[in-house]
């Protein structure tokens, strides 16, 4: 749970330049840690068939990155950024992704002396996302989130308007 985590733990000097922001124009290209005979070998992502047995098992992961970070731009020109962190109402991630209704979530909220109370727009063509703060809990907060387009669900606005987490 994210509640439980201590985040210090994971506190390490990381250079903006190292950061992958996008994905390889080659992917095969992606470098490939093999470990073997209780060392580390780099490789490349190309060459992984030539590394695979008969008898191995090759596992796919599908799951995709939640454009979690949303950026708000209030009336005084004060940027405002939530970070999606979990549902809260309803509390079941599906229900509440799959909602075409308001969702409620727990949230981190960047620059959050500049929003003490009301709502934040954000818009972009046809879509409005209004978000309202409902509490705070420590240094989380619990946000309802609003959307004028019918029919469409929580994930697909946040495939719209949010971004992808950066580390």
């Amino acid at each position: 749970k994210p509640d439980h985590i201590a985040i210090e733990e994971f506190t390490y000097a990381l250079p903006e330049e190292r950061i992958a922001k996008h994905p390889m124009e080659g992917r095969d290209k992606s470098k490939l840690l093999l470990y073997r005979n209780k060392t580390i070998e780099s490789t490349l992502f190309r060459n992984v068939s030539e590394i695979l047995n008969n008898n191995d098992q090759l596992f796919f992961n599908t799951t995709r990155v939640i454009q979690a970070r949303l950026f708000f731009r209030k009336e005084s020109g004060a940027l405002i950024e939530i970070f999606i962190l979990r549902p809260e109402n309803p509390s079941d991630y599906q229900q509440a992704f799959s909602s075409t209704t308001a969702v409620e979530f727990v949230c981190m909220v960047g620059n959050a002396k500049k929003w003490k109370e009301g709502s934040l727009s954000l818009e972009t063509g046809d879509i409005t996302l209004k978000a309202s703060l409902l509490k705070k809990e420590n240094e989380k907060y619990i946000i309802r989130f609003e959307w004028n387009k019918a029919m469409t669900s929580f994930a697909e606005i946040l495939d719209e308007l949010g971004q992808t987490p950066i580390p």
